[in-house]
Formats: C-alpha cells, sequence, structure tokens
C-alpha cells in the first residue's frame, strides 16, 4: 500500500553524516561533544573492523535536523579533532544532498 511506502520512506529520511579521518583514539562520546555543538546529536556510530574490532577511522553522525546536518559538514569540516583534521561529508544514504542542492548550498 502506498500509505505504508510513504512511512518507510519518512523513516529512511536520517539526517546523517559521514565523517572521516577520525584519529583511531576518538570516541564515540568525543565526536557526540563536538556536533553537538552544531545541532541536537540523535546517534554516533563508529563504524569498526568487523574481524578486529578495531576502528576503521570514520563515523556517521546522526542529527534531529537537517539543517544541523547540513551545517556540520559545512563548519565542521577540516575540524582538528585528537590532532587529525577530520572530513565531514554527506553519508550515501542521505537525503541530505538533495537539500543542499534545493536550498541552492553548494557543499561539494
Amino acid at each position: 500500500p502506498p500509505q505504508q511506502q510513504q512511512q518507510q520512506q519518512q523513516q529512511q529520511q536520517k539526517h546523517d553524516i559521514f565523517v572521516g579521518n577520525l584519529a583511531f583514539s576518538t570516541t564515540e562520546e568525543q565526536l557526540h561533544q563536538a556536533f553537538s555543538e552544531i545541532g541536537r546529536v540523535l546517534k554516533v556510530r563508529m563504524v569498526t573492523d568487523l574481524e578486529t574490532g578495531k576502528p576503521r577511522g570514520f563515523a556517521f553522525i546522526e542529527f534531529e535536523d537537517p539543517q544541523a546536518a547540513l551545517s556540520a559538514i559545512r563548519n565542521m569540516n577540516d575540524y582538528e579533532l585528537n590532532g587529525r583534521r577530520i572530513r565531514v561529508n554527506f553519508s550515501n544514504s542521505s537525503h541530505l544532498e538533495a537539500l543542499a542542492g534545493k536550498l541552492g548550498m553548494d557543499l561539494s
């Protein structure tokens, strides 16, 4: 049914961003703290190697608000965290790139 499909689409609209070039010592707590200055962070997901359990140096951060997520991409890229300049970009699953285009923001 179309209504169910619409609900699923809304659930997929996570306002999440990709954060890379993280120092291996970086914790989810540190990321949460740094990005909470931009807006309300719902979730921080550090990506770890399945075999070793070690961090792979990148994470996804989900914001409550799409504007906050876009602001994070704009303002937190090259931010220094634990001696590394982090990369902040759109996540692959994100609708934010389309939104940024609609808003006339050139973030690429």
